[in-house]
């Protein structure tokens, strides 16, 4: 593509605003936000996180010369699917080891590790009445 231009006196232009003759250029390239694609959520279910990088360039060069308020975000929650409310095993039993019958009488059975261990137990409070 072959371009042309042709000088003309100023008069000649009249109204016309005149082209800057000279601009300022910067040879150095300008601050930009990288990110590298989100990592796994944490959680399989319920609420987990993501996280992925940010970091400042300018060019090829690491540095700190981004604007902070147009910095993209870094670390989110996320949610694959939500847990389950009952163990996948209808067949669970209680474990020998654990006083379930105390566990219920005290209310234990939103505790962790009640809820495994006295499955069978917990299972029957939370049944709803028939």
């Amino acid at each position: 593509m072959e371009t042309t231009f042709k000088i003309f006196d100023e008069e000649a232009c009249g109204h016309k605003d005149k082209p800057e003759e000279e601009n300022t250029c910067f040879e150095r390239p300008c601050f930009k936000w990288y990110t590298t694609p989100w990592s796994e959520c944490t959680k399989t279910c319920g609420v987990g996180v993501r996280m992925r990088d940010v970091k400042c360039y300018q060019g090829w060069e690491l540095v700190r010369g981004c604007d902070p308020l147009t910095k993209p975000v870094a670390k989110q929650t996320c949610t694959l699917q939500p847990c389950p409310t009952e163990p996948p095993d209808e067949s669970c039993q209680d474990r020998p080891s654990t006083n379930c019958l105390l566990a219920l009488k005290v209310n234990l059975c939103s505790h962790w590790y009640y809820s495994k261990a006295c499955c069978h137990s917990c299972r029957a409070v939370r049944a709803p009445a028939s």
